[in-house]
């Protein structure tokens, strides 16, 4: 799958591999143009839907990042989300009740020796209520401007209950927590004033994830 974080020396993959007999046997079912998959996510009501998020090959400049779609698992791939050469797809998120609604986070990202591209302004969460047909840009709270990674997370039991964790594109470290209870329809800022920019010691571009305990929706 390659390194999703793209660090200093950043290995790349050859595509999604797939075992139909308990990891007994594997076989490549494609995406190795991508370089990097970020994150596979298989939707609990239709196991055959699967959704793959690629930061594309971090050296340079390419179409192959964003999100790609699969409805037959994995035997065929559709390219749904692009947003630009230098942004691919670093995190995804599926309604555990609808197998139409998807969200995206995009992040600028290259990494080479002559240049390392960390931020930038398709730094943005979508989604999608068409199963990746469509997508908007969420906003309604968010923060606007240039950010270095995001970070979504859900609650299990409710699915309209999510996280988005930025990181600040100067300090590389945490800018703010927002959270929705509509399906993100409208964020709210968390009080992080204790935390902010101390968390990730100016590797949030590394660091950046977020989790909610799965029995607790309030703690992250």
């Amino acid at each position: 799958l390659g390194d999703p974080n793209i660090s200093g020396y950043p290995a790349i993959g050859n595509g999604i591999i797939k075992s139909t007999d308990g990891g007994n046997t594997w076989h490549n079912i494609g995406l190795s143009d991508t370089r990097i998959i970020s994150k596979i996510e298989i939707h609990p009501l239709n196991h055959n839907l699967v959704y793959a998020g690629t930061m594309g090959l971090p050296y340079a400049k390419n179409n192959q990042r964003g999100l790609y779609k699969s409805v037959d698992g994995g035997n065929t791939w559709s390219q749904i989300l692009f947003v630009s050469d230098s942004a691919g797809v670093i995190d995804l998120l599926l309604d555990n009740t609808d197998t139409n609604i998807v969200y995206a986070v995009t992040w600028n990202r290259i990494r080479q020796n002559l240049r390392g591209l960390i931020a930038g302004p398709d730094s943005k969460i979508w989604k999608s209520t068409n199963g990746g047909s469509t997508w908007t840009q969420l906003t309604n709270g968010l923060p606007t401007g240039t950010f270095s990674r995001i970070a979504i997370a859900k609650s299990s039991t409710n699915h309209n209950v999510l996280y988005a964790e930025y990181v600040d594109s100067s300090s590389l470290d945490l800018y703010g927590i927002y959270k929705t209870t509509n399906g993100g329809a409208s964020w709210t800022a968390l009080n992080v004033s204790q935390v902010a920019g101390q968390v990730q010691g100016g590797f949030g571009w590394y660091f950046g994830n977020l989790t909610v305990n799965p029995y607790n929706e309030n703690e992250i």
